[in-house]
This record gives C-alpha cells, structure tokens and sequence, in this order.
C-alpha cells in the first residue's frame, strides 16, 4: 500500500517530456484513516507534460491517506515516460517509472503493487531480471483475443491489435513473437511481419510459418517492414498453426513495434489466437 502520513506528503506524475495531442488521463483512489473516522476519497486529474500533477494531496493532521488504486491512461498518440512519486516536505522519492505505448496504462492496486496493461487489456510482465547491464527484464505481452484478417482484398496486411511493444528512438531491442494461428482452409495460406515507426536504424528479423504438415516458409534475414510482400499457398492445418517473428530494431523515433498479418486468399480468414506471445528487451 501507499500510505501519506504527513501533512506534507503528496503523491505526484510527471512525464518525460511534453505530449503531442492528449495528455494522459490519471485517476486515484484512497482512504483517510483517523483513530475514529473513515472516509473515501478520489481524484481526475489530466498530467500536465514536465509539471508534476498531484494524484493524492497531502492528508489532514492526524490522518493517514491510505492510496488503493491508481490508474493512469495514455490516451496520446506517442509514447509517453511516466513517473509516479512521493513528495515527502520537498524530497522526491520515484515509486515507479515506465515508457506507455498509446493505450496502455499504469495501474496500482493496493496489496499488488504496480503493474502496466497493454491496449490489448493484458498485463504486461516481466519474467526475468538477469544479469544485463542495462538493468531491464524480458517482458511478456500476451494477446487477450482472437484478431481476425479476413479482408476481402487478398494479400492485405494488418496488425496483429494487441501484440505490440512501446520503443525509444536510439535503443536497442530484441524481439520474439510466437503466435498460434487458424486458417479458414488448408488451402489459404498467410504471411507474418512487423511494423514500427519510420526509418529505424537497425531493423533486421525472420518469420517463420506453417505450410504443411511438416514444413514450414521460413524468410530469413529481412530489413524492411512488411517482408515477405507475398503469403505463401497453404496452412498445415485448419487449426494448429504457428507463426515465429523474432529480430532486433534499433528505432529513429519513439513508437510502436506490433506483428502484422495476411490471408492470401480474399474473405478466407487467418485467425491469431489469444493467448500469442511478445516477448521483448532492451539490449543496448
């Protein structure tokens, strides 16, 4: 839990830098908590770019302002960094920092802590710590439902909603996508990829995908989004297929990395399942 205890504590969000459209939306909720008394509170509040915004204010004398959940939303069209603090009399002290992707958010709930939601309504998690220098954990992002491609021009690209990392123009990431397929026939095939931001400095990846039932299309060493330009011509199977995307990217700009998808045949639909995977880090 969050406890404010004094009457100079507050607890405050700052971004890393000033939005492009939306500023991001903050909700908080807590308790105030005296020898005799009990009382609800909450407050709605947009950040203000660099200018730190109070979420909780300090509480009245002899009273503890018990924080149970807060929950700030990028509702920008960049990614944005954002820093939730403690202000105790003057003295700053980061309780939790993060990059958000467009529509992704923070929250903390009281007994487990801070956590960040992808767009797609998945938690995001990190599932190692290591050893590496640069001191971030490969994280998960698990797709929450099925993202259907049954486009009536065949061929046609489209994301993958849901399965995406937010990325920091000049750092370095790995990625790895693993994603459970169905197709409409055996006799429509498909084509995986990514997408990003514009002219990344680094992008180098290869896809592999079912053909039949023991061969898959595999299109190594790619440096373009949206590679391979064409799907190939069957599924193993009306139910069991798998795609794998895995690369790295240096990007030039903030944004976003997401896996993309096509049928190649018109109105036969390609299916990602729930339950795809993104696992992601930064290298350098």
């Amino acid at each position: 839990m969050i406890i404010l205890s004094e009457t100079t504590d507050n607890l405050q969000v700052v971004l890393g830098g000033a939005i492009t459209t939306n500023q991001l939306q903050c909700f908080t909720s807590w308790r105030d908590r005296t020898s005799t008394t009990f009382v609800a509170g909450r407050s709605v509040i947009n950040t203000n770019d660099t200018t730190d915004v109070t979420l909780a204010s300090s509480p009245a004398a002899s009273t503890q302002r018990v924080v149970d959940f807060i929950s700030i939303f990028n509702r920008d069209t960049v990614n944005a960094t954002v820093t939730v603090k403690l202000d105790a009399n003057g003295t700053e002290y980061i309780l939790f920092q993060t990059t958000l992707a467009t529509g992704e958010k923070i929250e903390f709930q009281e007994g487990i802590g801070f956590k960040v939601i992808a767009n797609s309504g998945a938690v995001k998690q990190s599932i190692n710590q290591g050893n590496n220098t640069i001191g971030t954990a490969l994280t998960a992002v698990v797709l929450g439902v099925d993202v259907v491609n049954n486009n009536a021009v065949a061929n046609t690209i489209q994301d993958v909603t849901g399965l995406s990392f937010s990325v920091t123009a000049g750092n370095k990431y790995y990625f790895l996508f693993i994603i459970p397929y169905t197709s409409a026939a055996t006799t429509t095939g498909s084509r995986w990829s990514i997408n990003g931001s514009a002219a990344p400095t680094l992008l180098c990846y290869s896809s592999e995908y079912s053909l039949a039932a023991t061969t898959t299309t595999r299109n190594a060493n790619n440096i373009a989004y949206d590679l391979p330009a064409a799907s190939n011509a069957t599924s193993s199977s009306l139910a069991n297929n798998l795609a794998i995307i895995e690369g790295f990217i240096i990007p030039s700009a903030n944004g976003t990395v997401i896996a993309r998808f096509a049928s190649e045949v018109l109105s036969s639909a390609i299916t990602a399942k729930a339950g795809a995977v993104c696992y992601y880090q930064q290298t350098a």
